[in-house]
C-alpha cells in the first residue's frame, strides 16, 4: 500500500476528454490501470445486458476484452494477458460470461472518496459491496464472481482467447 503521508491528488473523470488522453497512441500498462480506475463505477447503478438488468457496484465495470482492446489500441491477446496479470496480482477480479466481463477493482475504496449530499468530501472512503444474483427485487441481479448464473446449455466463458480469431468477450 502507498504511503498515505505523501498525500494524493484528485483525478477527475473529465481527464478522459482531454486531447492527451484521446491520443491515438496505444496505452502503456500505467495508462491502462488509470483508465480502469476512471472507468469503474463510483456508485452502484443498473445496466442492461441483453434482456437482463444487472446491478453493478462501485468499483466495478461491465466491459469486454474487445472493447478494452479498441480503447487502449491493443490486441485482444495483450488485453487478456494484462487483465490476467492484474488478477494474479490481486488488483482486480474478473467474471467472464458469454455476454461480457465484470471487472472488479480490489480495494476500490482505497481510491475513492465519499461525497456528501452537499457535494463536499469527508475524507472517508467508499466501501465496496458485493451482492448475489438471488434475493434481489425488481428483476435486477447483482453479479458476484462466485455465483454468476449461466444458462444450463452454455459452458463457461473461454479462459484463453480463441486461436482462430473468432469473437471473444
Amino acid at each position: 500500500m502507498a504511503d498515505k503521508k505523501k498525500g494524493y491528488i484528485p483525478l477527475w473523470r473529465d481527464i478522459q476528454n482531454n486531447f492527451i488522453w484521446l491520443s491515438e497512441e496505444p496505452f502503456d500498462d500505467r495508462s491502462a490501470w488509470v483508465d480502469l480506475l476512471l472507468t469503474v463505477n463510483h456508485e452502484p447503478r443498473e445496466i442492461k445486458v441483453n434482456k437482463d438488468v444487472i446491478r453493478i457496484e462501485a468499483g466495478q465495470t461491465w466491459t469486454s476484452y474487445v472493447k478494452l482492446a479498441k480503447k487502449w489500441h491493443w490486441s485482444r491477446n495483450r488485453v487478456y494477458r494484462y487483465i490476467k496479470m492484474l488478477e494474479k496480482a490481486k488488483m482486480i477480479t474478473i467474471c467472464a460470461t458469454p455476454n461480457g466481463t465484470l471487472l472488479t477493482l480490489v480495494n476500490y475504496s482505497n481510491f475513492a472518496l465519499v461525497r456528501n449530499t452537499n457535494g463536499t468530501t469527508d475524507g472517508t472512503t467508499l466501501g465496496t459491496t458485493h451482492g448475489t444474483s438471488d434475493g434481489t427485487t425488481g428483476g435486477t441481479q447483482t453479479i458476484k464472481k462466485d455465483n454468476i448464473k449461466m444458462k444450463e446449455n452454455e459452458k463457461e466463458a473461454p479462459s484463453a482467447p480463441p486461436v482462430d480469431g473468432g469473437e471473444w468477450q
